[in-house]
């Protein structure tokens, strides 16, 4: 393995550590807040679950798009295996974490679809 590909992987490494404590406890949130009824901050995690959702999809999409383009590149663009097996490596595991991050959302949105919310009532006047 060369140093660039045991660098990516140790990006990875380093990214699968710290990712999945963070989702695990989003997802406790979310129950927590969905439990509790708790409406401004469940608004408040969809958010931030949408923007993971993208960042995630974003980097592991560039990680295969990164890869596909050195294959079918004119110009000899080639890199280690190794390399590549990295990349390859992220990419996968940035679309699942993806995945991941978007089944939270879709909890959280199923919920705030479901809450009740107080409705204005005007005053008739006959």
């Amino acid at each position: 393995m060369n140093m660039f590909g045991a660098l990516m992987m140790t990006v990875t490494m380093t990214m699968t550590a710290v990712m999945l404590p963070r989702i695990y406890m989003s997802w406790i949130m979310a129950e927590q807040h969905c439990i509790e009824g708790e409406i401004e901050q469940l608004i408040q995690l969809l958010s931030e679950q949408n923007g993971w959702v993208r960042r995630q999809f974003g980097c592991g999409a560039l990680a295969i798009a990164l890869i596909w383009m050195v294959h079918n590149s004119r110009h000899d663009l080639g890199i280690p295996p190794s390399m590549e097996a990295a990349l390859a490596c992220y990419g996968i595991i940035s679309l699942t974490f993806a995945v991941l991050e978007s089944l939270i959302a879709q909890k959280v949105s199923d919920f705030l679809a479901l809450a009740p919310v107080p409705a204005k009532v005007r005053n008739e006047e006959s």
